[in-house]
């Protein structure tokens, strides 16, 4: 793994000109219009133990977990009153980054990151971006739907009931059935044995792509899958987590990609990067989106495109005009003001 393309883990569209990567993968890039997505993660068929590393005043854990049994499965539908959850899904999965001297610690884990697809009740705070104004209510902070939209199979309009009987009624939902999510993570600091929220900045700094993309020796690296859902047959849905230690850095990529056949696909990425002895780590939250028309239109042929596949999700297709929301925070690693111990919430700056 530690030789897995430069491409892959960045989780960028593609690999900018001139940069250095294996033969393979020029090959392969050679030969087709998008970059080929690299295999997903496999869960593991029984538990480990969780992969650890330390450096530098950080510790790293990674823990990958077998799927759960369907009755957990439908258990924590009812608990986290989910109108889905994925049929592949590794609950108990996890990643977990600590700053020793600071007491910041980052999680990602896969049933926080579930719950970020429910509207009603709200996931926990925090673990997911802020609703832009235009989706919030007067005097509220949230309405009811997706955080990303509403989406709809290719086949809705044929399974709408045509009756008028005040009898049929639809199904209150309050999940997202694609189990697309905008989930960030959890974020907190610890003081006096407690949890505190981190302070963060919005800024403008963009990743260092230059240091992502040389070839440097890989101290660490682990994937991490948390679901995947076929959708009943109509697309395709799957959560994961990449992370890596370089001599002069750590980089996480949190990767949400959807397909819904013949309508749409969505990629929803995370990605998080901190320099050893710097005194923030930096956030980048990006949602991308397009229609199958809307790629049609541009002239990307999705027929028999080898990036659509029971495998491949597509995603690779998007660019850059197909950019929603992007969002850039410095996540401070001063120690933490705040006194009072709320969660692993976010202080946000208001400069």
């Amino acid at each position: 793994r530690a030789r897995a393309s430069r491409a892959s883990l960045l989780g960028v569209d593609r690999v900018a000109s001139g940069a250095r990567v294996p033969r393979s993968s020029a090959r392969r890039a050679d030969s087709m219009q998008a970059p080929v997505a690299p295999p997903p993660p496999s869960p593991p068929a029984s538990a480990l133990p969780a992969a650890t590393h330390e450096g530098k005043g950080w510790s790293f854990e990674a823990d990958s977990r077998p799927l759960w049994h369907s009755s957990r499965i439908d258990d924590l539908g009812k608990e986290e009153q989910l109108c889905k959850v994925p049929d592949m899904f590794c609950g108990d999965a996890l990643l977990r980054i600590r700053h020793e001297s600071s007491g910041f610690e980052l999680e990602l884990n896969a049933t926080d990151a579930l719950r970020c697809c429910r509207w009603r009740p709200p996931p926990p705070p925090g673990t997911r971006p802020p609703r832009p104004a235009s989706q919030t209510a007067p005097d509220t902070e949230e309405i009811d739907g997706p955080y990303l939209g509403a989406v709809r199979c290719q086949f809705a309009d044929r399974w709408k009931p045509k009756s008028n009987s005040p009898d049929v009624k639809e199904l209150e939902v309050m999940s997202d059935w694609t189990c697309s999510t905008p989930y960030w993570g959890s974020i907190c600091g610890t003081k006096d044995s407690g949890k505190v929220p981190i302070s963060e900045e919005a800024t403008v700094e963009g990743l260092p792509m230059d240091l992502l993309r040389r070839r440097d020796e890989i101290h660490w690296y682990q994937e991490v899958l948390f679901w995947e859902d076929e959708l009943d047959d109509n697309g395709l849905c799957r959560l994961s987590v990449r992370v890596r230690v370089m001599p002069t850095f750590w980089f996480v990529l949190l990767l949400c990609e959807l397909r819904v056949d013949n309508v749409m696909i969505r990629e929803v990425a995370t990605r998080f990067f901190c320099a050893f002895g710097s005194d923030h780590v930096l956030r980048e939250w990006t949602w991308k989106e397009a229609t199958y028309e809307a790629l049609r239109t541009r002239g990307v042929p999705l027929s028999d495109n080898p990036q659509i596949s029971q495998t491949s999700i597509g995603t690779t297709l998007l660019e850059q005009a197909d950019v929603r929301q992007q969002l850039r925070h410095k996540l401070l690693l001063g120690p933490p003001t705040v006194d009072s111990a709320a969660g692993c919430s976010t202080e946000t700056s208001k400069d």
